[in-house]
This record gives structure tokens, sequence and C-alpha cells, in this order.
């Protein structure tokens, strides 16, 4: 006679949706997702909508004054171009200050930092989406002295030339890039807004004031003044010795900044 045993300790079975949630717990966040996260964090507050809206009536007003004053033959698409990228090179690195200390100045590390516990990989998703924006910005200057451009040539009779020098535009989105780096560098080393932001501005002024009158440091300033470092790239003249400056000035204004504020924020305690 053939008996039929059960095992009554056996646990049962998971509901669909308790396997669906173990899963998706388990899952890390796509990286992607985060990029797209901390850039709705830089445009979508009151305080990044306010800046962009400063970068944009700055941005205006320079290529207003060139359109208004500078002689025909300069009223090119190069020059507005320019003339309109003068905005983002002064704030756009503020909005990646703010993105770096938002957790921290805002109070939400604790709900950031739970949801994705690498603090790094959210770091990097901070210093990806600053990048991106400021690429965007970019192709909007573009733009923007595209349109001036036929403006100019309707109105003043202006030069009109669609010439582009690929070294200048390159020069300058790499520049642009380079000081929204710094701003995140700055931002994740200092984690606080105003302070990072008075650091940002003020210490290239207290350096280049230093140099001026200290005359010993006017040797290394040609090494670590980031300022003057870009000048170069932005006007498409590098040399072998403008990129040894370049390369130095960043390492010392953006990578060792950058490198501290990664450590910084990996170990720091959240409240």
């Amino acid at each position: 006679m053939s008996t039929v045993t059960t095992n009554s300790r056996t646990s049962p079975a998971p509901t669909p949706r308790l396997a669906a949630a173990a899963d998706g717990a388990a899952r890390p966040v796509p990286f992607a997702r985060l990029v797209r996260v901390e850039l709705r964090k830089q445009v979508d507050t009151r305080a990044g909508a306010w800046l962009l809206g400063v970068i944009v009536a700055v941005n205006v007003g320079f290529i207003l004054l060139t359109l208004f004053n500078a002689e025909p033959q300069y009223l090119t698409w190069l020059e507005l171009t320019g003339a309109s990228s003068w905005g983002q090179m002064l704030l756009l690195p503020l909005i990646g200050i703010m993105a770096a200390t938002s957790e921290w100045s805002q109070r939400t590390a604790l709900t950031t930092f739970a949801l994705e516990p690498r603090r790094t990989r959210v770091n990097l998703a901070k210093l990806t989406s600053a990048v991106g924006l400021g690429v965007v910005v970019m192709v909007l200057a573009l733009a923007a002295g595209a349109v001036f451009n036929v403006v100019g040539l309707v109105w003043r009779d202006g030069d009109g030339s669609w010439a582009m020098e690929w070294a200048v535009l390159a020069g300058m989105s790499l520049s642009l890039l380079i000081l929204v780096t710094q701003g995140v560098a700055f931002g994740l080393s200092l984690l606080s807004t105003p302070v990072a932001i008075v650091a940002y501005l003020g210490l290239p002024t207290v350096w280049s004031v230093l140099t001026m009158v200290v005359s010993t440091l006017r040797g290394p300033a040609e090494w670590l003044d980031l300022n003057t470092a870009v000048l170069p790239l932005m006007a498409g003249e590098m040399t072998g010795d403008a990129w040894a400056r370049l390369g130095t000035s960043a390492a010392v204004w953006v990578l060792l900044p950058l490198t501290f504020g990664l450590w910084r924020t990996a170990r720091r305690d959240v409240a």
C-alpha cells in the first residue's frame, strides 16, 4: 500500500508581487536614470530656474551690445556666438555647485543615498548631468549666434560670415566643460552652497591680486591660474606649452578638489 507524504513545513511560494519587489530591490538603479534625476534637480528647482534665466539674460545683453556697437565686419556667426557664450562661462558652473551640494544643503541626502547607497555613483551622475547641461547650453549659444548673425546681416549690413573655426568652437566647449566640472568639484569638496560659490568666485580673484603684489608668484601663476590658462583654449591658439599650463592648472583647481570631494562625500555621516 503506497503512502503519500507531505512536508507541512515547506515555505509557501512567494506571491508575484513580493517576488517583483524583491527583484526590484536587488536590481541596481540604472545610471541613465540617476543622470535624468540629477538633471531634473538642476533645472526644475527655483534656484536652478532663476540661474538659467539670469544666464539667458546676460547672454542676450552681451549679444545685443555686440550687435549695436561692433563694426559691421565683426558681425559674424563666430563673433556673435562668442558674445553669447560669456553668460554660461561665468554662471553655469554655479549650477554645478548647487547640484553637488543639494543633498546636504536641502537635507535630502538620507533619501537619496537610501535609494542609491553608492554615493560615488550618485556624484558621477551629478557631474555627468552638469556637463550634459553645459553641452546643451553651448548648442543653444550656437543657435542664438546664428539667429543674430542673420539679424546683423539684414539690419546693420553686417559681414554675415558663417565661417566657424573648429579650434575656437572646440576650445569654447572644452573651456565650459572644465569650468562646470570645477564647480561640481568645489561643491563636493565644501558641501555648502554659499561657501562653495564664494570660494569659486573669490579664490581666482585673490590669487590674481597676490600675483600682482608678490612678484615671486608671477612665474607659478602662469601654471596655476586656470582662468588665464583657458584663454588660449577659447581663442583656438593652443600650443604644447599652453596645453601643459592648462593641464597643470586643471589638475590643481579641478582634479584635486574633485578627488577630495568624492572621497569626502563617500565617508561623511548622513544625518
